[in-house]
């Protein structure tokens, strides 16, 4: 996959493309002029996963989403307050974790309280939160899941005169 960038901008209107390994077939998937980005395909390849602004009406509220590769069926995943970023499905396919800012957070900068959240893929309105902590952009960008889905990895990195990931205010 690629992410079509161009103009001042540009991750406020990036697209996702699918285009074989040699670089052939390039197809946009996504057209809406939102953002859409952190795409990753599920296991059985039947879904692109992605976070999107496509179904707010507020600038920076990403949500998770999934199309298919030919860019039909898309169809929103996360309704919540926070922004959701980064969906990645484990190798077993039953599961995937995200990263959630808090809302109000436009981006996916770095330096912020976060929790990274699982669902079940059945079930993308139940999330768990396993862990809140300091981090953002840089924490879980790319897959991270053990080739048997036993567990991931991400990053965790304090930051100077941070505030408490409980803290309501944050």
């Amino acid at each position: 996959m690629r992410i079509e960038l161009s103009g001042e901008d540009a991750w406020s209107r990036a697209l996702i493309h699918t285009v074989r390994t040699d670089g052939s077939d390039d197809r946009r998937v996504t057209t809406d002029p939102g953002p859409a980005d952190g795409c990753e395909w599920t296991p059985d390849g039947s879904w692109i996963l992605l976070n999107t602004e496509q179904f707010s009406t507020t600038p920076g509220h990403a949500q998770l989403a999934r199309v298919r590769p030919d860019g039909t069926g898309i169809e929103q995943l996360t309704f919540d307050e926070r922004v959701n970023w980064f969906p990645h499905i484990a190798p077993t396919g039953d599961v995937a974790v995200y990263l959630s800012f808090p809302a109000g957070t436009t981006g996916h900068p770095a330096d912020r309280p976060v929790e990274l959240r699982m669902v079940d893929v059945d079930d993308w309105t139940s999330p768990t939160t396993l862990v809140a902590l300091d981090g953002g952009q840089g924490t879980i960008n790319v897959p991270s899941w053990a080739p048997d889905g036993s567990a991931f990895a991400f990053v965790d990195y304090p930051f100077p005169d941070a505030p408490s990931p409980d803290d309501p205010a944050a």
